[in-house]
């Protein structure tokens, strides 16, 4: 049975209550990502949902601010290369490449001085297995796992999670005998090599991993790849439609530049942690383009006890679906203009009911990597618009649905110097 909400009072109600299972990712995407924190059923959550927040901790987040700016200066350069061009899609022309790369980098900690672990291989068994996973949901034949293995499909995304789960175990295997060496020194108290702010979560799971039995190696994979794959989709379906908005808004473009030019003045120097308290505009930007085209426009779940609603008893079992992006668009929300792109909305604090934005998931079960998302994206948008005028045609912009949201159409951009 399914129940589908977007009214924010009963995506209250039903996402407070415990969630089973996340259905949906669990039955298409399990080869790919086992039992990690995005798949797994309740119980493994519950078990590690604790323990692995730490992993978003605002100091963990701080260690990323290199890598961020380091991706955000080489992005910006890509996008410069289009200046004079005729427009262009820059999604998996430069975003999905370099948020995969930075996601990626601090994942598993891979460093830039070491060979990219995001090679043409790589990134092409990531994006057929998102297409997969699309194409198996809508193909009811392909549901039973005995019919799936029958199928072509199921032997490409076989191939690809070879592929995919190689990379992982490989960087999980070198980084486990890194981190039994120095577990060794501090035994011993040598002298360690100069200690670094940046803390891949890959390390800190395996620290976790020390008091924690259950935290197998293949359970550490499950988690990275789960990281890996909800950081780099988001990320880069924002960024698109982010700018998007930005192209067809001069006013809110010419807004935010102001903002940022106020905080940089004439430089070119790196987003500090400092600044990005002071990016309140460019916040409310991204915060605006999340409520319009949340990256995942709708979620589904499993009520695990009878819940009522408006007079009507949902049974324990049901699959309801959580329509986020039409809480995102409501007008009871958030007012006539609701389908207008305004930034300024979100200055004066988040909407009367928290349960009306849905982007990052609401409940028990809702997204731990929000921090880490937006201090990405301030970091790109500020290296982007403070070089950068994008120019759009939002009013083209046809949607589809992915294993994200994704733009059919209207979904060019144009790039000019500012002088």
């Amino acid at each position: 049975m399914y129940f589908m909400s977007h009214k924010a009072d009963d995506v209250r109600t039903l996402t407070n209550m415990f969630v089973e299972k996340p259905y949906y990712y669990n039955r298409f995407s399990k080869m790919w990502l086992g039992q990690g924190l995005l798949t797994g059923p309740g119980h493994i959550w519950k078990r590690n949902v604790k323990n692995l927040s730490a992993t978003f901790a605002g100091s963990v987040i701080e260690g990323f601010q290199d890598i961020f700016n380091r991706q955000a200066a080489k992005l910006t350069a890509n996008l410069k290369k289009e200046i004079g061009q005729p427009p262009f899609d820059p999604l998996h022309k430069y975003f999905a490449y370099a948020t995969l790369e930075t996601i990626c980098q601090t994942a598993l900690g891979v460093t830039p001085l070491s060979d990219s672990i995001v090679t043409p291989e790589y990134y092409h068994a990531f994006n057929r297995n998102l297409q997969l996973i699309v194409d198996r949901a809508f193909n009811i034949f392909t549901h039973p796992d005995f019919l799936y293995r029958l199928t072509p499909g199921y032997r490409e995304m076989k191939k690809n999670c070879a592929i995919l789960h190689n990379v992982s175990r490989t960087v999980i295997e070198l980084r486990r005998k890194e981190y039994e060496e120095k577990k060794k020194k501090e035994l011993t108290n040598e002298p360690d090599a100069i200690k670094s702010k940046f803390r891949p979560f890959l390390d800190i799971i395996m620290e976790l991993s020390d008091t924690d039995p259950l935290l197998t190696d293949e359970q550490i994979r499950n988690e990275v790849d789960t990281v890996i794959l909800g950081g780099q989709e988001t990320s880069a379906t924002t960024m698109l439609f982010t700018l998007l908005a930005l192209g067809s808004n001069m006013d809110v473009q010419e807004k935010l530049y102001q903002e940022i030019k106020e905080i940089f003045g004439d430089s070119k120097r790196p987003v500090q942690k400092e600044d990005l308290a002071r990016l309140k505009y460019c916040e409310a930007v991204i915060y605006e383009s999340l409520r319009l085209f949340p990256p995942v426009p709708a979620a589904m779940r499993v009520i695990e006890t009878d819940t009522e609603l408006d007079g009507v008893t949902i049974p324990a079992g049901a699959m309801f679906v959580l329509n986020v992006l039409g809480a995102g668009r409501s007008f009871a929300a958030y007012g006539p203009d609701a389908r207008k792109f305004r930034p300024e909305r979100w200055l004066d604090g988040p909407p009367i009911n928290p349960a009306s934005f849905l982007a990052f998931s609401y409940g028990r079960r809702a997204c731990i990597g929000k921090r880490y998302a937006l201090t990405f994206l301030k970091t790109l948008l500020t290296h982007i618009i403070r070089d950068l005028k994008i120019h759009s045609c939002y009013e083209d912009l046809r949607l589809e649905f992915s294993i994200s949201l994704r733009a059919s159409h209207g979904n060019l951009i144009t790039v000019e110097a500012r002088s």
